[in-house]
């Protein structure tokens, strides 16, 4: 499942479209870092060959925050309303608590405590 698209992103945050297992991005609000690394990893998700070249299957992707008492609370509408966006509808079937790619990549959304 390939998919060709271009996409904008800050330059500053055009590393996110890189090879690399870890991806941090600091700043304050309003740098759009949540809206670039969604679009970012909903292209991975659909064509994870561009970044792991031979790799057919979708990534796991682990969405965490620290309180997060709800799905609303998360960063699911950001990744719903950017799938719609970007137009990766007939890729991606949203469901109440995750979105799946149709490649078998996955979206899993949590909260995590400091202890």
């Amino acid at each position: 499942m390939q998919i060709e698209r271009t996409v904008q992103l800050p330059h500053a945050l055009s590393f996110l479209l890189e090879p690399s297992r870890y991806k941090i991005a600091y700043g304050g609000r309003y740098g759009v870092k949540s809206w670039s690394f969604a679009r970012a990893l909903l292209l991975i998700c659909v064509n994870p060959e561009f970044i792991w070249p031979g790799r057919k299957d979708g990534p796991r992707i682990l969405c965490a925050r620290e309180t997060q008492k709800s799905i609303a609370e998360s960063v699911h509408k950001l990744l719903t309303d950017q799938i719609s966006d970007l137009g990766l509808e007939r890729f991606y079937e949203v469901q109440q608590t995750s979105i799946r790619c149709k490649n078998g990549g996955e979206f899993i959304f949590a909260g995590i405590r400091r202890m």
